[in-house]
């Protein structure tokens, strides 16, 4: 191992990984983007907007392109897998993610139990007619997220085994179709063995974080960390120590020490965003330790429903507690580091109101 690496200089090369605040900002694709990070997960929260939008637009990209990602508007781009968690998957990682196929077939999942019939029946279906939506198939238990049948869980099934991909969603509903209409046919095709899946996987999840562990590299794609480990070593990246990090980190062959972002720079990020998906690691990059209480009921919430922390250059300086309520945005809760100006939460607020539309920026006292 050579130099060791300070705690700035790790901030800048992740967050320069991540695409955030370059220097010479530009309008990436959300197809650039989404080629850049490896995955973007996907959420049903709206309280902003969803969470994939607040990553693509917190990069720079349009609204139109981030709002058509993983729709047929933006066809053969992308497919929607479990990567970190459920995630838009770049087409071309389709064969990366073999392995995980492969064992789902001979070990089964963790999900509901799957219907063979159901499994025949969809499968039946989807052959005749090329592409399917769970309507397709009769009536469901419950609305959204929460609608339940026999057949919601065999289309899963499909798409998990690669008997079926999802490339698209129609107004947030899932469209299944064959994979020869989703993929081209040298992607179809292509058959990884499991080791060469893996270093597939841990090469992109280190360009995508710039500068990390064993154990960051694991989650990224949801990897057991000794998988990661056996990969990371088979692709002989270069190691470092960090100032204060009890473990070793890999970088990425882009990696500079000496990375420039834009200091000024201001933008929300969605609490699903990939720079801060693991607790331990926003808290050694970034001194924080938020938590989601989306899930929790409000009167357990100490800070808000949906929050979202605010970087400023390469640090998280604070978060905003936001909630649409057309025609304004409101400001529920926040809280700044001490010896800020107040003027860089307004200024993330005002950029989240641009992207939802909003006319205002309120506050909850405004509303009491």
């Amino acid at each position: 191992m050579t130099a060791e690496l300070t705690t700035d200089e790790a901030r800048r090369i992740a967050v320069a990984a991540q695409g955030l605040h370059p220097v010479q900002p530009a309008t990436p694709t959300a197809a650039e983007t989404l080629a850049r990070l490896g995955c973007l997960q996907i959420d049903s929260m709206s309280a902003v907007r969803r969470s994939h939008e607040l990553v693509l637009l917190g990069r720079g990209v349009t609204l139109d392109q981030a709002l058509t990602l993983g729709t047929a508007a933006q066809a053969g781009t992308s497919f929607e897998g479990m990567a970190h968690a459920l995630s838009l998957v770049p087409l071309d990682l389709w064969p990366a993610f073999g392995f995980r196929r492969r064992r789902i077939l001979a070990d089964g999942w963790r999900g509901p139990a799957v219907d063979t019939a159901a499994v025949d029946r969809a499968r039946d279906v989807l052959q005749a007619r090329g592409r399917v939506r769970l309507r397709d198939f009769g009536r469901t238990t419950g609305t959204g997220w929460e609608r339940d049948s026999v057949f919601r869980w065999a289309l899963e099934w499909l798409a998990a085994t690669g008997g079926a991909v999802c490339a698209e969603r129609d107004r947030w509903e899932r469209v299944y179709c064959l994979p020869e209409l989703a993929l081209p046919e040298h992607l179809l095709r292509t058959e990884l063995p499991d080791d060469a899946c893996l270093r597939l996987l841990c090469a992109r999840a280190v360009d995508a974080l710039g500068v990390a562990t064993t154990k960051d590299v694991a989650d990224y794609f949801r990897l057991r960390p000794a998988q990661a480990e056996a990969a990371l070593t088979a692709l002989r990246l270069e190691r470092r120590t960090v100032a204060g990090w009890r473990e070793p980190v890999w970088l990425a062959p882009e990696a500079d020490p000496g990375q420039k972002v834009d200091e000024d720079a201001v933008t929300p990020l969605s609490p699903f965003d990939s720079l801060i998906w693991t607790r331990e690691r926003q808290l050694r990059l970034f001194g924080k330790d938020y938590r989601l209480e989306a899930y929790k009921p409000a009167a357990k919430r100490e800070f808000g429903y949906f929050a979202l922390p605010v970087l400023y250059g390469a640090d998280i300086v604070g978060r905003l507690a936001l909630r649409r309520r057309p025609p304004a945005l409101v400001v529920e809760n926040s809280e700044l580091d001490d010896g800020l100006a107040p003027a860089v939460l307004e200024r993330a607020a005002a950029l989240a109101a641009e992207w939802t539309g909003s006319d205002t920026v309120s506050h909850e006292r405004d509303h009491a």
